[in-house]
């Protein structure tokens, strides 16, 4: 028998290609810019913005990756994100506690602080491979 393939095609209403409306396409991008990616329980609008940076070169806690007091966040929905070691080997993503059989190779756990704006985080990493990597921070919130 031939393998049969079928196509259900849906409306997305009219805020397809771009506005965030009805579980469009733009739910799904991932971009330095602001972008709409949903609605929370409250009706507000869910950004999104990933912000890249690097890492220390030394452990350290409550370490500034960002000021982000521009977007105005009113209530942290995810923060979440991904590194590459020095040698653009091994790709992890955080919040992260990384154990290898011979020892903990890195860690890193973030926070945002509402009074500053800064999203801070504690980092541990007692091998090297991870010191000054590259790291892209995808934070979701709504507005004030």
């Amino acid at each position: 028998m031939e393998n049969r393939y079928c196509l259900q095609m849906v409306s997305c209403g009219d805020g397809c290609c771009g506005n965030g409306n009805g579980g469009t396409a733009v739910e799904n991008v991932y971009s330095t810019e602001e972008t709409v990616c949903g609605t929370w329980i409250d009706g507000k609008p869910i950004y999104r913005k990933v912000i890249p940076g690097k890492l220390a070169n030394d452990s350290g806690n409550g370490i500034v990756f960002a000021n982000v007091s521009e977007l105005k966040v009113d209530r942290l929905i995810n923060m979440y994100g991904n590194m590459t070691d020095k040698g653009s080997i091994n790709q992890i993503v955080f919040p992260i506690s990384y154990n290898r059989t011979n020892g903990l190779f890195g860690a890193v756990n973030m926070f945002y602080n509402n009074e500053n704006g800064n999203i801070f985080y504690h980092f541990f990493n007692n091998d090297g491979q991870y010191s000054g990597c590259t790291a892209n921070v995808v934070i979701e919130y709504t507005k004030k």
